[in-house]
């Protein structure tokens, strides 16, 4: 009986050698920016009770009514994988009492999301996102430093070409006026909507704005816009936000059909889109949600954050000849020849980890050769070389990779040579 190979689950992905390590240059890029500007990193798990996402993103959402990993827990109590990280962590801010920590709330975080969904290029059944969110602040200027924080990362990542759209959807003053004035024009038109519209004007209309279909943005072009329904105060507002990315000279465009695909959102939303072409083309968005952590179960709290794919972000990239390329660590190979010098080496890497410096080798190989060129695959920039002659004269052979020069030093001083090398402290 032929044993059963196992794969990969269908919108599943293994991360394997560069691409892991381009996941992890992101990371990092992300975690420094954030830092910098006063986020603080948060962790949520990828387990929640549904009710939060039921609640919390919408129940109408595609995320929540389509997508969701949903089951049941061995006690019988419903459980989903998220589907996004912004309610998670609002459910951890109501929580942890962080609404009588010093306001506004800095937070960052990175992991992945599940959502069941048709898998795609750039859109997989589990993916990454980079999030922040800033609780407690309802000023425009918390808007805009969050799209600059995004672009900034763009930008430090070198991925070009990317234009911002933004619109602003309202609050519970002024979104019911437009909701109904927007209702009044689809239903006029419903002949011309594709079908999954036509249930969407039933159940949420706002949702009909983001459609994909043909049919129904040509009657969208027409459509009456969020913009010009706003209450005063969401109008004052958005122009703030807008007055702050004038001022840095931030090119944007305004997109009255832009409103994001979760129920949470009030007044900005944005959204970052690259080259390609599709529904696929974004590489992040977010928007304020002053009424989310209220619904949760809190004290009325503005809001404002956004969610970056890091597989958008890296598929961009990838198609722009641009993919992040990690820096290879300066690490040192340590080859061996011999059975005293088997275990001398094996100590040495040891000594070198424990003081710092980076250190690999296979000190059960067998010929000089063959480690040497296994050092030099790895990209290391010296190797170290011991021998039987070298155990008895308690030396070693460190080797420059690059110009093949080497040079005999003392044994005992090569962890405090390497460190001085390498900038260990």
């Amino acid at each position: 009986m032929a044993k059963q190979q196992f794969q990969t689950l269908r919108g599943m992905y293994d991360m394997i050698g560069e691409q892991a390590a381009q996941l992890g240059f992101l990371f990092d890029q992300f975690r420094g920016l954030a830092e910098e500007a006063g986020y603080q990193r948060i962790d949520t798990p990828l387990l929640e009770d549904t009710d939060l996402f039921v609640r919390g993103v919408g129940a109408d959402t595609d995320a929540v009514s389509k997508e969701l990993y949903t089951f049941d827990d061995r006690s019988g109590h419903s459980v989903s994988l998220r589907p996004e990280p912004t309610a998670g962590i609002v459910r951890a801010y109501i929580e942890h009492g962080m609404g009588s920590w010093p306001q506004p709330v800095k937070m960052y975080s990175f992991g992945p999301m599940f959502r069941y969904d048709r898998p795609q290029a750039g859109r997989q059944r589990q993916f990454h996102q980079l999030d922040v969110e800033v609780i407690g602040d309802a000023a425009p200027s918390a808007d805009a430093q969050v799209i600059t924080l995004a672009q900034r990362l763009y930008k430090r990542v070198r991925l070009g070409n990317l234009s911002l759209q933004l619109n602003s959807i309202g609050d519970p003053v002024c979104r019911p006026k437009y909701r109904k004035v927007l209702v009044e024009f689809l239903k006029a038109n419903a002949k011309h909507l594709a079908a999954v519209d036509k249930e969407r004007l039933e159940r949420n209309p706002l949702r009909v704005l983001d459609s994909k279909e043909p049919g129904t943005l040509a009657v969208l072009s027409d459509a009456p816009q969020t913009l010009n329904h706003l209450c005063e105060a969401c109008q004052a507002h958005f122009a703030g936000v807008l007055e702050y990315l004038d001022d840095l000279g931030m090119p944007y465009e305004l997109n009255p059909l832009l409103v994001r695909g979760l129920d949470y959102y009030t007044r900005t939303v944005f959204e970052f889109y690259g080259e390609r072409e599709g529904a696929q083309s974004s590489v992040g968005g977010g928007g304020r949600y002053d009424l989310l952590v209220e619904t949760l179960g809190g004290q009325p709290t503005p809001a404002v954050g956004f969610g970056l794919g890091v597989e958008r972000i890296l598929l961009e990239l990838a198609e722009g000849g641009a993919s992040p390329q990690p820096p290879v660590p300066k690490r040192v190979y340590v080859a061996s020849l011999g059975e005293p010098a088997r275990l001398a080496a094996f100590r040495l890497i040891e000594q070198l980890l424990d003081g710092g410096v980076p250190a690999v080798g296979s000190v059960d190989r067998d010929g000089i050769g063959s480690q040497l060129a296994r050092a030099d695959k790895l990209g290391v920039p010296l190797a170290i070389i011991i021998g039987q002659k070298e155990v008895r004269e308690e030396t070693v052979i460190l080797r420059d990779m690059t110009s093949g020069a080497q040079e005999v030093l003392p044994a005992g001083s090569i962890v405090a040579e390497l460190r001085s090398r390498f900038g260990v402290a």
